[in-house]
Parts: structure tokens; sequence; C-alpha cells
């Protein structure tokens, strides 16, 4: 079996200490304020609509769903086939619910280390000094717990969190990172830590965050890697064993000033490493 040959790898056993000291959440309110939601189907701003009582969101076309105050901003043909938070396990004509099926299979299982691992300790360590300089509005594709992973961005930033589940009640956009329900041009930064794996499509996920970019905007990415043993025959969580030239050869399609820290497997595996990539629109 072939082995791909990579640059020295940083070692690093620093990790992470959790605190108070966090970005500013973004609230429903702060989105409607700062004009942010679009319709994932017509594009358009989104409000609170004028019928208060079914407590929607609205363009003035299509009306969304909140859950917890979070806006449900799934396109209609997937929110309408939704039965109890889920679609249904049965074959589909329509590519968009196929491939929103093939999602919600692979991601049924847990698919995170836990939070106080050292693994997970020392990879939130090297993601945090990796963001370091962020600032402005910083959009988390796959946020997961934004209470927790508002902590790896710089205080002085504005943090909205996109994920495709509800998670535990708090804040966040549930949406995919396909088709990500946020203005043209809008944040400053758009991080996956740790998501894009998640992704069947990163390729869409990557030229959606273009869009949603200001100028001279960063987007951040940070995955493991695979050097050997990458296939995903045993894998029922990921879409992705990423090689390197995958993530690089996405972002060359889009970005430009791609800065790159490779570090040594946090659990201390040889046949991948972490990657953190940084690139600007």
């Amino acid at each position: 079996m072939m082995k791909l040959k990579i640059k020295k790898l940083i070692k690093e056993e620093r990790k992470f200490s959790p605190n108070e000291i966090q970005a500013k959440l973004l609230s429903l309110n702060d989105c409607f304020d700062m004009k942010l939601l679009i319709s994932p189907d017509s594009k358009n701003v989104l409000k609170l609509s004028k019928n208060s009582e079914e407590n929607l969101i609205s363009d003035g076309i299509n009306n969304y769903k909140k859950h917890n105050e979070s806006p449900i901003l799934y396109p209609k043909e997937i929110s309408l086939s939704w039965k109890d938070g889920h679609l249904p396990l049965k074959y589909n004509y329509s590519a968009l619910l196929q491939y929103t099926l093939l999602s919600q299979i692979k991601q049924h299982g847990e698919i995170n280390a836990p939070l106080s691992s050292e693994a997970s300790l020392k990879h939130k360590w090297r993601f945090k000094d990796f963001c370091k300089n962020l600032n402005g509005l910083v959009l988390d594709v796959g946020c997961d717990q934004p209470s927790q992973s508002s902590q790896l961005i710089p205080e002085n930033c504005k943090y909205i969190g996109l994920d495709p589940y509800a998670g535990k009640g708090e804040f966040r956009i549930i949406g995919l990172g396909e088709i990500i329900p946020i203005a043209n041009s809008s944040v400053n930064a758009v991080t996956f830590n740790t998501s894009l794996d998640h992704i069947l499509d990163y390729h869409t996920a990557i030229e959606e965050s273009y869009r949603v970019l200001k100028k001279d905007g960063r987007i951040i990415i940070a995955s493991y890697c695979w050097i050997e043993k990458a296939t995903l025959l045993t894998d029922d969580v990921h879409f992705h064993h990423f090689r390197e030239y995958e993530i690089i050869g996405a972002l060359e399609d889009y970005f430009s000033n791609i800065e790159i820290k490779r570090y040594e497997d946090p659990k201390n595996d040889s046949h991948r490493y972490g990657l953190y990539v940084s690139a600007t629109k």
C-alpha cells in the first residue's frame, strides 16, 4: 500500500483550558437586525412573520418554523418531508432528498470525541491558536454546541453557529453547509472545525463559504488528513478521509493566500495528521 509523503509535522502537547471567555453569541433578533438570514429557497431576506401567533420566519412567500428559537432553514422540499425531526428511511426520486437522507444516515451515531478527552483538548488548543487573529462576524459551520465552540474564537468577534441538528437547545441556525441560509458577503470568517469531512459535497460547502464571506474574509478548516489506511469501509460517520491535496485543491478554485499548519495526530496515530488551513477571499 502506497504511503503519501508529507512535510514535517509539528509536535504540540499543549491543551485547551475551558473558560468563560468567548466570542459574542448572536441571537435571532441580532440576525434580523443585521438582515443576515435568507431563505434557502428564494434567497430573499427573512423576517419574523407578521402572523406572530404562528411564530414563523418568512420571506413573504415561504415560511419556516423555529425550534427553541433556532430557525429551521432547510429547503422546503426537505422540511415538508420531515416526520418527527428526520426523513423517513425510504427511497426518494428527488436528488436533494436522497442526498439529505444519506447525510442523516451517516450522522445518526455519535460523531465527536468526548469534550474532555486529551485528544480533543489538544485539538482545541491548536484550533484556538490558529484562529487567534480572526475578527468581525464568524460563521461556524457544524457548530455542535455554540457555548463550547465559541470559546475557540477570539472574544472580540461575533459568533453564529450553523448545524444540521437542533442540539441541546442552544441557539444556532439549523441548516446545511451546502445551502447556507446566510446573505451574500455578510461574514468575516467561516470555520469548519473538524466538520468538513461530515459534508458529502464539500466542494459546494466551500463555494457557499466563498459566497457569504466579505472581501478579504477568511475560511478556516481543521481536519484530519490521511497518509495511509484511508478506507471508508469501516467508518460509519464520516463521508471523507481526506488527503491534503483534496482540501487544498478545492480551496484553490476560489481562494488565495493559503496558509497551512500540520500537527501530529493528537491520538498519536501514525496514519493521519491534523491539518489546519486558512485562505482568503
